[in-house]
């Protein structure tokens, strides 16, 4: 077990084994991602997750470089390198890809995760002797290559499929341990060759706050300077709501945030989900985005460049994003719940949402689509997952458009917020969520998400005594283990208002029993065994609460959905 050694820290400055380091030297980063007054005023790098280390590739870098990448995010075969104790080889162009890195000006974000047969049998390094010599492996790394700027810690480690021996067989509850001894072994050493070099930690598949807290909590010498994360289960439109709630706990600190996986397994949609993640994550104060992949892996996720080395559509979108709004400060244009607008420095603006249209008010302002095409005329219209970008020509100061009129005016899926931790409900959340157990109502709280084994690594509202039920953004499981157990959201429909109610519910197990309720009223009662898709006009002339209840239906084991509740008032806008 970890805690039979000396930690090594401690085993570095008994030892001598590196010189003692400045005080500064795990200075946090001031772009903290969690300072809303920092966000964004730093620009962010974009970069591409290419895998050279497993095979080396010129046209590939030819091809990226047509692409205009200049941050890559890689790793380094420490086995193939180390082959005697404490001889280091960097021989073959497996090895030396940093240095053709260097001659294109890219920098490079390494990964180091797995261990070298010569210590702890090629496990992920848990010893002290592996550890040691870890960190002298990645000393001598960025010592060879000064195209490394950024050193990455792990892979995913909170999951099964990038650990080995003893750290994978020990579980998640000590994770956490091993995770932060390879972290301090690594930036230990490394610091003290380089201490420009900004040392990344976390490492996680996902954003779950259950995993990271415990971790950053422990790491009290600040050897984490940056999170490493890879929110694949996230939609785009809940990255702001779960990280709002990572920054809940005063352990992230002023971490900054470099995402180095993000991807689309959507190939005609993939480069609107790349600008439109880009644009989230920088306006959330990322100091780094990579793109998962550079180049094909046969994961169905959307490269950049195809096996022929010719730049793909999400390729297209990339160098668009690379050339306009990498780099450059970001700052949210307040407009309303359903529609996104940033600004990208003085010369470029996103934006998508509900349904409206947009009218271009500035000479030499144009239009274009995510792959960078010219979009014709100044009356334009937005949409839920197609981004809009308009370039100008000379800067602004002020945004160069006005937003016509829409009907919307909530949305269980853009609305959605968690609790704080201490305090009272969020603010913006016009839906009441709970459980409705026996007739009786209760609150739910906010889970952080992989606190435990067997729930998502992402955050949901949930109850203490009923672990197994979940609600989040997009998806709710009323596993109460009783019929008489039911999910509820409920919002107010104001006095003589009428509106229509858009419900789209999608079962992605079992069976449900679904109820609409308007005040005493009921408006309809089904059982859910396929995709339903339903609107309907309500009106109450003294006010009432809309309420939609979800169970899982009677005899059926624990059954889940995916679910969007809208309302919009149809005469809100002059025809």
């Amino acid at each position: 077990m970890l805690r039979r050694h000396l930690p090594i820290w401690a085993l570095a400055l008994v030892t001598g084994l590196w010189p003692a380091l400045p005080v500064n030297t795990f200075a946090a980063p001031l772009s903290g991602f969690c300072n809303p007054q920092m966000r964004g005023t730093q620009g962010t790098r974009l970069g591409a997750a290419s895998n050279f280390a497993q095979g080396w590739s010129p046209a590939t870098l030819k091809a990226a470089s047509r692409l205009g990448v200049r941050r890559f995010r890689d790793s380094l075969r420490w086995k193939d390198i180390e082959r005697i104790k404490g001889s280091y080889r960097f021989e073959g162009a497996r090895d030396l890809y940093p240095d053709e890195l260097a001659r294109q000006g890219a920098q490079l974000t390494l990964t180091l995760n797995w261990g070298n047969p010569l210590y702890d049998g090629g496990e992920t390094p848990h010893s002290t002797e592996a550890l040691a010599a870890f960190g002298r492996f990645a000393r001598a790394a960025v010592q060879r290559f000064p195209a490394i700027d950024t050193l990455e810690i792990g892979n995913e480690v909170n999951g099964a499929n990038f650990v080995k021996g003893q750290v994978k067989a020990d579980g998640l509850p000590r994770r956490a341990d091993y995770h932060l001894a390879m972290v301090r072994a690594a930036a230990m050493a490394v610091k003290a060759e380089r201490p420009d070099i900004t040392v990344l930690g976390g490492a996680t598949h996902s954003l779950p706050a259950g995993f990271l807290w415990p971790l950053l909590e422990k790491d009290r010498t600040g050897m984490i300077e940056g999170l490493a994360l890879h929110p694949y289960t996230t939609p785009i439109d809940q990255l702001p709501a779960q990280f709002a709630l990572l920054c809940q706990s005063p352990a992230v600190g002023t971490r900054s945030l470099h995402v180095t996986e993000f991807s689309s397994a959507r190939p005609r949609q993939a480069p609107d989900d790349l600008v439109r993640t880009f644009a989230v994550l920088a306006s959330l104060g990322a100091t780094e985005v990579d793109w998962y992949p550079l180049n094909p892996r046969g994961d169905r996720q959307a490269p950049l460049i195809d096996q022929a080395g010719r730049i793909t559509p999400v390729g297209e979108a990339f160098r668009f994003v690379g050339e306009h709004l990498a780099g450059h400060p970001v700052g949210r244009i307040p407009a309303d719940d359903f529609t996104f607008a940033a600004a990208f420095g003085t010369h470029a603006w996103v934006l998508w949402g509900a349904p409206r249209t947009l009218r271009i008010t500035a000479p030499g302002v144009r239009a274009y689509d995510a792959q960078g095409r010219a979009l014709p005329g100044d009356e334009l219209n937005l949409a839920e997952t197609r981004a809009l970008v308009l370039l100008a020509d000379q800067p602004q100061t002020r945004p160069p458009f006005t937003l016509g009129c829409q009907t919307q005016i909530a949305d269980s899926r853009l609305q959605f917020a968690y609790a704080p931790r201490h305090g009272n409900a969020p603010s913006g959340d016009p839906f009441a969520r709970l459980a409705r157990i026996d007739g009786v109502d209760r609150p739910l709280t906010a889970m952080p998400g992989q606190e435990r084994r067997g729930v998502p690594w992402t955050p949901y509202l949930s109850l203490a005594a009923h672990r197994g039920v979940r609600l989040d953004g997009t998806s709710l499981r009323p596993a109460f283990g009783r019929p008489d157990g039911a999910l509820v959201q409920s919002i107010a429909i104001a006095p003589n208002t009428g509106v229509e109610l858009d419900l789209e519910l999608t079962p992605t197990s079992g069976a449900l029993d679904v109820q609409l309720r308007l005040g005493a009223q009921e408006l309809d009662a089904f059982t859910l065994t396929a995709p339903v898709h339903l609107t309907r006009r309500l009106h109450s002339e003294t006010g009432a609460r809309l309420e939609v209840i979800v169970a899982s239906a009677s005899g059926s084991t624990p059954a889940s959905a995916d679910y969007r509740i809208r309302l919009s008032q149809p005469g809100r806008c002059p025809a």
